[in-house]
């Protein structure tokens, strides 16, 4: 039996609005829910692209820019490329081939939480990049 099904990496949003309007407005997810804490505030969001799910809590944590909070693959990171730029996304590094046989791409959200995208050039039985 295979028990993985999904994964929800949560990343710290120092301005949940800001964070979500980002991955929303610029890398093209979409708004899946917001969860509010007991004093009606908003403090937790869940953003999806295709059969991408990512968590996004409120928090004061800030991300350091230098090492990646979160990989996600993609079918076309050049076309992704194309459209977040056209939003007005800084891509950080990239598109770069890599020796484990990856197009990637690194993108900084506004809490500082590095991210990096992906595309498998040489997909393989065992998953992407191995």
């Amino acid at each position: 039996m295979i028990q993985g099904q999904r994964s929800m990496p949560i990343l710290p949003a120092n301005d949940l609005a800001a964070t979500i309007e980002f991955f929303t407005g610029g890398l093209g997810f979409r708004l899946a829910g917001i969860l509010k804490n007991d004093d009606g505030k908003d403090n937790f969001a869940i953003v999806q692209l295709d059969h991408i799910t990512v968590g996004l809590q409120q928090s004061d944590r800030a991300g350091t820019g230098k090492e990646w909070a979160a990989y996600f693959y993609l079918a076309d990171i050049l076309a992704f490329v194309d459209q977040i730029q056209g939003n007005g996304v800084r891509i950080l590094r990239g598109p770069e081939d890599t020796f484990y046989h990856c197009k990637e791409i690194d993108i900084v959200d506004p809490t500082g939480n590095l991210i990096c995208f992906a595309q498998d050039k040489r997909p393989v039985l065992d998953g992407p990049g191995l």
